[in-house]
C-alpha cells in the first residue's frame, strides 16, 4: 500500500522504450487472486476496484512481451496505456478460480474484473496468445 493506503500495482513501469519482457521458456506472474476475489461474489463488494494491477505500463514505446503467463490476477492482469509500439506474444492469462475448469460456470465468473490484455494505443499487436477470463 501507498501511503494513502491505496493499493499498489504488482509490477508498474512509466516513460521508458525499446524494453524486452521474456522468458526462457514460460515464466509465470501470479497474481494470488484468491486473496483479493475472496468468498464467490462477497469478495468483490469488499474491495471494489481497490485492487492492484497485476502488470501495467504507461507511456511507454517500443515495447515487447512474450513467452509469460499471467495468473489469477486480482484485478487487470496486462495493462497499458498511451503505448507506442508494443507487441504481446506467445503469452497466456488465466484468470480460473479452479485450476481444472473448462466452463465459465458461476464459480469462475466471481473472479470479477480481471482483464486479460487492456491496452490503449497505437501499433499494438497481440498474437499466438490466450486468455481465460
Amino acid at each position: 500500500r501507498d501511503e494513502k493506503g491505496d493499493d499498489l500495482n504488482q509490477m508498474e513501469f512509466k516513460s521508458f522504450s525499446n524494453v524486452t519482457f521474456t522468458s526462457n521458456g514460460k515464466g509465470t506472474l501470479n497474481g494470488q487472486g484468491e486473496k483479493w476475489w475472496g468468498i464467490p461474489f462477497v469478495g468483490y463488494l469488499e474491495h471494489g476496484k481497490d485492487r492492484p494491477i497485476v502488470f501495467r505500463c504507461d507511456d511507454c514505446s517500443d515495447i515487447l512481451f512474450e513467452n509469460i503467463i499471467i495468473e489469477k490476477a486480482p484485478r487487470f492482469s496486462f495493462f497499458a496505456e498511451n503505448i507506442l509500439n508494443l507487441e504481446i506474444r506467445y503469452c497466456e492469462v488465466n484468470n480460473r478460480r479452479d485450476p481444472n475448469a473448462d466452463t465459465h460456470n458461476d464459480y469462475e465468473l466471481s473472479a470479477f474484473n480481471t482483464d486479460g490484455f487492456d491496452i490503449s494505443g497505437k501499433n499494438v499487436w497481440v498474437h499466438d496468445s490466450s486468455v481465460w477470463n
